[in-house]
C-alpha cells in the first residue's frame, strides 16, 4: 500500500482569509507502513494536510492542502500543490462515476459530523482529513480511475482555472443522460447474469452486517468513553482518602490511586484508537457497500436499456411486416388524397431507418454492456482483495492494541500489589520491639 501522511499542521495566522481553530494544540500526525510500503512502489503520490479555515460569501468552510508526487508521462510537472474544499472531492468523485459507470468508485467522508456544531471541531476536521487523503490514495491506486482527466485537473489545476473547469463540466446533456439512467433503473431487470446476481446478494447482506456491526461498535465505544469518565472522577477519591489516614494505610490507598489513574490513561488511549483505527475503518467499508450498490444499480439501467432497445425493435420488425400484408386504402394519406402504394412505400422506408438506427443502437449497447460487465467483475475482484488486506491489518493491528491495553492496565495493578505487599513488610519490622525480639530468642 502506497505510504500514507496524515498531516495536522499549525492553521496559517498570517492569511488574512485563513481563520485559526485552536492552533496551538493541533498537533503533526504522521502515519506511515513501511511493510506495504516496501512491497509496492507507486508512480502517483497524495498528501492531504494542513487544512485552513475561511469565510466566504456563502459563510465558512475548510480547505486542505494536497500535494501531489508523480512520475506519470502525462503530468506535466513531477509536483503540484493545490487547495481544495469538500465540495471539490464531491464533484471529482461525481465526474468518476459519471465518465466511469460500471467502476467501483471508492467513497467519500459523510458531509456533516454526526453531531451539529462540530463541523469545525479539530477531531472532525482531522478525521475528514484523514479519509479525504485516503479517498485520493484509493484513486490513485486504480488503474483507471487515476488516469481520468478531471482526476488530473483535479490534482493540478491552479484555482481560477479549476472553478472554470467545474462549471463547464456538468452541463445540460450530463443531466439528461443522468435522467435517462435513472429512468432505466427504475425498470425491472428482466435476465440479470448469475453472477452479478450473486454480487447484489453478497453485498445487501455484507451491508447489513457492516451496519450492524457499526451500530455495536459506536455503542461499546460510548461505554467505553463513559467508563474513562468514571475512572477519572474515581481515581482522586482515593487521593482524598489516602490524605485522612495514617502514614500506613496512606501510601496504599495513593498506590491503588496510581493505578486507576493508570488504567484512566490507558482507556483513553485506546478509546482514541479505537475511533480512528477500527471504527472509521468499519464505516468505510459501509459506505464502500453503497458505491458497489450504485456500481451495479449502474450496470442493471445499461442492461435494461439495452433490453429496451431489443424489444422496440422486435416490435418495430414486427410492425414491417404487417405493414408488407396491410392496405394502405384506408389510411389517413390515401384520404388526403395520396395513392396507397406510395403511402406504404413512404411508411416502410421511414420504419426501415428506425429498425437499422435501433439495431445500431442496440449493437453499440450490447459492446457497452459487455466492456461494462468485465469493467465491474475485475473491480469486483479487486474490492475484495483490497478489503481482505484492509480488515486483516485493521483487525491484527487492533488485536495487538487490545493485548496492550490490558497489559497496561495490568501492569498498573501489579506495581500497587508489589508496592501494598511490600509497605505490609515494612510495617511489620516497623512493629517489632527490641523487647519482643529478645523475647523471640529466649523461645527459642
Amino acid at each position: 500500500m502506497l505510504l500514507l501522511v496524515y498531516a495536522i499542521c499549525l492553521w496559517n495566522l498570517q492569511s488574512p482569509s485563513a481563520d485559526s481553530i485552536d492552533s496551538s494544540i493541533l498537533a503533526a500526525i504522521r502515519i506511515t507502513d513501511d511493510d506495504e510500503l516496501s512491497a509496492e512502489i507507486h508512480d502517483l503520490y497524495i498528501i492531504v494536510d494542513n487544512p485552513e479555515k475561511h469565510q466566504g460569501t456563502m459563510g465558512t468552510y475548510v480547505t486542505f492542502k494536497l500535494t501531489t508526487k508523480t512520475t506519470r508521462s502525462e503530468f506535466d510537472c513531477p509536483e503540484y500543490s493545490v487547495r481544495r474544499r469538500y465540495s471539490d472531492f464531491l464533484w471529482m468523485r461525481h465526474k468518476l462515476e459519471q465518465s466511469h459507470l460500471t467502476h467501483i468508485v471508492p467513497p467519500l467522508p459523510g458531509k456533516h459530523s454526526m453531531k451539529r456544531l462540530e463541523h469545525f471541531t479539530i477531531d472532525f476536521v482531522k478525521m475528514r482529513m484523514f479519509h479525504l487523503n485516503q479517498f485520493l490514495n484509493r484513486v490513485a491506486r486504480h488503474p483507471v480511475l487515476s488516469c481520468d482527466r478531471s482526476f488530473q485537473i483535479f490534482l493540478t489545476a491552479k484555482a481560477s482555472e479549476f472553478a472554470s473547469h467545474r462549471k463547464s463540466g456538468y452541463g445540460f446533456i450530463h443531466k439528461v443522460e443522468d435522467s435517462l439512467h435513472n429512468l432505466a433503473a427504475g425498470v425491472m431487470i428482466k435476465n440479470r447474469p448469475e453472477e452479478f446476481a450473486a454480487m447484489q446478494a453478497y453485498i445487501q447482506t455484507f451491508s447489513e452486517k457492516m451496519a450492524n456491526i457499526d451500530r455495536i461498535a459506536q455503542r461499546l465505544l460510548k461505554e467505553q468513553q463513559d467508563y474513562a469518565v468514571q475512572l477519572h472522577n474515581y481515581s482522586p477519591v482515593w487521593t482524598l482518602w489516602s490524605s485522612c489516614e495514617g502514614q500506613g494505610l496512606s501510601a496504599n490507598l495513593e498506590a491503588v490511586a496510581q493505578a486507576v489513574n493508570k488504567n484512566c490513561r490507558a482507556v483513553c488511549s485506546l478509546n482514541e484508537e479505537c475511533s480512528m483505527k477500527l471504527v472509521q475503518p468499519l464505516r468505510e467499508y459501509s459506505l464502500f457497500s453503497n458505491a458497489v450498490k450504485d456500481a451495479l444499480s449502474r450496470r442493471d439501467a445499461m442492461q435494461i436499456e439495452y433490453e429496451l432497445t431489443m424489444e422496440e425493435l422486435k416490435r418495430r420488425r414486427d410492425e414491417r411486416e404487417q405493414l408488407k400484408i396491410s392496405d394502405q386504402s384506408n389510411s389517413l394519406g390515401a384520404w388526403m388524397g395520396k395513392d396507397p402504394n406510395e403511402v406504404k412505400k413512404d411508411k416502410e422506408e421511414k420504419l426501415e431507418a428506425l429498425i437499422q438506427s435501433l439495431k445500431k443502437q442496440g449493437d453499440q449497447t450490447c459492446d457497452s454492456s459487455v466492456c461494462a460487465n468485465a469493467d465491474l467483475k475485475a473491480d469486483w475482484e479487486r474490492w475484495h482483495s483490497n478489503k481482505k488486506t484492509d480488515f486483516k491489518k485493521t483487525f491484527s493491528k487492533w488485536a495487538d492494541r487490545q493485548m496492550d491495553y490490558y497489559t497496561t492496565c495490568l501492569s498498573g495493578w501489579e506495581e500497587a500489589q508489589r508496592f501494598i505487599h511490600t509497605s505490609e513488610g515494612e510495617e511489620d519490622m516497623i512493629n517489632v520491639s527490641p523487647s519482643n525480639l529478645d523475647d523471640c530468642q529466649n523461645m527459642a
